[in-house]
């Protein structure tokens, strides 16, 4: 996909409001078996930007009611203990990380004086999600030079089997970045599962917020790339024989060495 011309937005620092400075849908066409009406099998990427921003998009009178709440546990880091740095190693509750892997949860740091400065830590006012909590994931943990850092969970939809043979569609949502101009991102993955554990249907990803991506939702110059998160969405129609889901966080090094990626927010809905 070629790169989207930069925009260049004069915005007074403290009084943006609710501003969204980006908004890229893509939308893959439905796989063979797509129920009638479902939504298109495939990823829908919404960026925004900007602390008060609520992102996605507004469901319309004929929208489906949601017949599940947040499966994902912990999805906020909000259970674990965050540390005030990216590479204290913490206890993940309801995910697992091997001690192969480099993951943790850190908190944000105080109101940044201006959170667009170049080289900011993710703060509170970092431009991201309007209502977060104290923590977030980070993979920027390390006691090695690993190029990855990843933490699983596995969910029993068994309470949901029903509402699965129906014909269930999916809502996965979370909000993705990374520091300042480094190339370290994160992504999603949510892999179906039968009751033998087996992969069954097509896996959906959140995809990478990368460096080019905060690069177009930061105002000015191209190149003056600011620390922040961006919401990325995925929905579909859940395979009926899935049973058990599994949602891997990974955190991708760039040219850092430190795989400096965050996510927030995360969440994984079913609907009827």
């Amino acid at each position: 996909m070629s790169r989207l011309p930069h925009h260049t937005r004069s915005v007074p620092h403290r009084s943006r409001g609710l501003v969204t400075l980006a908004v890229l849908a893509l939308a893959a066409s439905a796989g063979p078996g797509a129920a009638a009406g479902a939504p298109a099998v495939g990823e829908r990427m919404a960026l925004t930007a900007f602390a008060d921003v609520t992102a996605g998009a507004t469901a319309g009178p004929g929208a489906r009611r949601a017949a599940t709440g947040n499966l994902i546990r912990n999805g906020s880091a909000e259970k674990t203990k965050g540390k005030p740095d990216d590479f204290s190693r913490v206890t993940l509750k309801g995910w697992s990380v091997k001690k192969s892997e480099q993951f943790t949860a850190a908190r944000y740091a105080a109101d940044a004086p201006d959170p667009e400065e170049y080289g900011q830590r993710l703060a509170k006012n970092s431009p991201g999600p309007g209502s977060r909590g104290k923590n977030y994931f980070t993979g920027a943990y390390h006691t090695s030079s690993a190029t990855t850092g990843r933490a699983t969970q596995r969910l029993d939809l068994g309470s949901h089997r029903s509402l699965v043979k129906k014909g269930a569609t999916f809502e996965l949502s979370g909000w993705l970045g990374g520091y300042a101009g480094n190339k370290d991102r994160m992504q999603v993955t949510l892999t179906w599962l039968d009751r033998k554990g087996k992969k069954v249907g097509k896996p959906a990803r959140l995809a990478p917020v990368t460096v080019a991506d905060r690069d177009i939702l930061t105002p000015g110059e191209p190149g003056d790339e600011v620390t922040l998160l961006a919401e990325r969405t995925a929905s579909g129609t859940v395979p009926k024989r899935a049973r058990k889901a599994k949602v891997v966080l990974k955190a991708l090094r760039g040219d850092s060495g430190v795989r400096a990626a965050y996510a927030d927010k995360l969440s994984l809905k079913l609907r009827s």
